[in-house]
């Protein structure tokens, strides 16, 4: 079908500029087959594309944990948690640590809520490097079971409907290979960082380690002295006795556990404000190696401007009554741990390198990530590809950049078994398996549902998407039924064949006007080897792709004009009126690259 003027989405007639000689046709078309040669195809862009730093170090991590548990015979860890019958209101998590000795001793209480009639046990996650001297439920010791990575805590008598108790495990041990938390050393001392996503909080404290049960977590350290801790949320300090220093971190929001975080360094602390929406201030607080602190300034200053412009595309920060800042880790790539996002200090030491980009991905994820987080891992999409595209809203909104054009010159290799081309949705026991569909093609799907609904209901349903969400977890079936409830469109048709379906569309074209110039008719063919999934079947569900589709008409006078088609089948042909009367030249498919497709040729039929 084919929308035209005022009535399609986007696509209008728009008034020419007089009919050009039907000598000057040859020529033009002679200039346009010279062009086409000289330049990439339409909509593909032949320049390789980077896997994204944060993604890379992501998927490094966790294939180093795989094998390290692998090398071990260690089972793999449950990728959603079990049926546990019990809500985790909050983890009280306390560290006793010396970066330089790899050793971590600790005690964490856990204060849980039943919900199932009847609970007979609560199983933690917690590595078999360590040992456990003791675990206590509300003050009376009990006998727990650790193996296999697991810490059976036993409820006797059974933990009730709407009962509380409060677990105590204290713990001691070297931390495994390829754990959460890393020992490494700078310039100027010791460090011991921490990066946990996905599965991997379990390596550094006891806990239900699934993104689903979001509670509220303190932090506390006790550290040697010289050192500094840092955290989520607001600290306070304490100096013992012996000379070693306390320090404890609130955040009063609920979090996932992957997102807890300790840091422990001689950082240098640097300081900066936020001024909101609403005019309170903010601290910005960023820890980093001495020897590189005062280099770092400029990055460290432009965060309050980052900050302004994501708070006025999704609304304020979400947590302006805390801090934000960056802590220097070992991780090689960035961690959006809230309030604290983490940036290895391979780059902040790599001073000439602009970060702009990672800084802005990583500040983003608190709104997407930390204040709505993906409920399951197949779904770790809603943080990354929401990340990702944030990106580009920053740079269309900072500097003016066209976002379709930014996708597809720096976010899509123009394969079509290329990096974007598994789905977007995820292996929950492998999340960051593949980084191009999770990363890109995930920033790539909000773009075109920003074209298909318009910039009004796009912005305006992220915002209520974060508001309907906030501090708790979402699925992309969530969301979608936002936009649908806010748009009145199915969009079941639209996440299959975006979020589910592998690969991408590809399409040729033909156009001809008729011998008088009073129509056009185009011919669009979809060529790609597959057809779209369903995972679960629809009365409306079409086995090619359905999206309204831009097509640009250039006359031979060098006038142009865009008119809308939305398939209908794997091939469409419309005719419409061409009340200008002239003759069309060449064609090209989305001229604003605001489809993730190819173009394999056009031209006339």
């Amino acid at each position: 079908m084919l929308r035209k003027g005022s009535g399609g989405p986007r696509g209008s007639w728009r008034p020419a500029r007089g009919l050009a000689a039907g000598a000057l046709a040859a020529l033009f078309l002679f200039f346009l087959s010279f062009a086409a040669s000289s330049v990439p195809p339409l909509g593909i862009d032949c320049g390789p594309l980077r896997e994204h730093v944060e993604a890379a170090a992501k998927r490094a991590r966790f294939e180093a944990a795989a094998a390290a548990r692998a090398a071990a015979g260690v089972v793999p860890p449950s990728v959603e948690g079990v049926d546990r019958g019990v809500d985790i209101l909050s983890y009280d998590i306390s560290f006793d640590i010396d970066p330089a000795v790899r050793f971590l001793s600790g005690t964490t209480a856990i204060r849980v809520a039943g919900f199932a009639r009847q609970t007979p046990s609560l199983a933690l996650g917690l590595d078999d490097a360590y040992t456990v001297t003791a675990t206590v439920r509300d003050g009376i010791a009990v006998t727990a079971v650790h193996a296999s990575g697991k810490l059976v805590i036993p409820f006797d008598p059974p933990l009730g409907a709407e009962e509380r108790a409060t677990i105590s495990v204290s713990y001691l041990g070297q931390p495994p290979a390829a754990a959460a938390l890393d020992f490494w050393q700078h310039e100027t001392g010791y460090a011991a960082t921490s990066v946990a996503e996905p599965f991997l909080a379990r390596t550094f404290w006891p806990c239900v380690d699934a993104p689903d049960d979001k509670a509220v977590a303190t932090v506390t350290a006790t550290a040697p002295a010289g050192y500094v801790v840092a955290s989520a949320g607001l600290a306070t300090s304490t100096a013992l006795p012996d000379g070693r220093i306390r320090s404890t971190w609130r955040l009063p929001q609920a979090i996932s556990t992957y997102l807890v975080s300790l840091n422990v360094a001689n950082y240098a602390v640097v300081e900066d404000t936020y001024t909101a929406l609403d005019g309170r201030t903010m601290p910005i607080r960023s820890y980093l190696m001495p020897e590189n602190a005062a280099a770092n300034a400029p990055r460290l200053a432009a965060m309050k401007n980052h900050i302004a412009v994501l708070a006025s595309l999704y609304g304020e920060y979400p947590f302006v009554d805390t801090k934000y800042g960056i802590v220097s880790s070992g991780f090689s790539g960035g961690m959006e741990h809230p309030t604290m996002t983490s940036i290895g200090e391979n780059i902040l030491s790599d001073v000439p390198r602009d970060i702009t980009i990672l800084l802005v991905h990583e500040l983003s994820h608190q709104w997407w990530g930390d204040k709505v987080t993906m409920r399951t891992w197949d779904d770790i999409w809603l943080n990354e590809g929401f990340a990702t595209y944030s990106e580009v809203l920053y740079l269309e909104k900072a500097q003016g950049r066209n976002p379709g054009a930014t996708l597809r010159t720096s976010y899509d290799d123009g394969l079509y078994g290329g990096q974007l081309a598994q789905a977007v949705v995820a292996d929950p026991a492998d999340p960051f398996k593949y980084t191009g569909a999770v990363y890109d093609k995930g920033g790539w799907f909000l773009h075109m549902l920003r074209r298909l609904v318009g910039d009004d209901a796009f912005f305006s349903g992220l915002r209520a998407y974060g508001d309907a969400h906030a501090w708790g977890t979402a699925t992309r079936g969530e969301l979608r039924a936002l936009f649908e409830q806010r748009t009145g469109l199915d969009l079941k048709q639209f996440w299959d064949q975006w979020l589910e379906t592998q690969f991408r569309p590809t399409f040729r074209a033909t156009y001809r006007t008729s011998a008088d110039a009073s129509t056009v008719t185009l011919t669009v063919i979809q060529t790609q080897g597959h057809t779209v999934v369903h995972p679960v079947a629809g009365p409306n569900d079409k086995p090619f792709y359905v999206f309204p589709l831009v097509v640009q008409l250039t006359y031979l006078d060098g006038t142009t004009s865009d008119v809308t088609v939305v398939p209908t089948d794997f091939t469409t042909t419309v005719t419409f009126p061409n009340p200008a009367r002239k003759l069309v030249a060449g064609i090209a498919l989305d001229p604003g690259s605001d489809i993730l497709k190819i173009v394999e040729s056009t031209g006339p039929a």
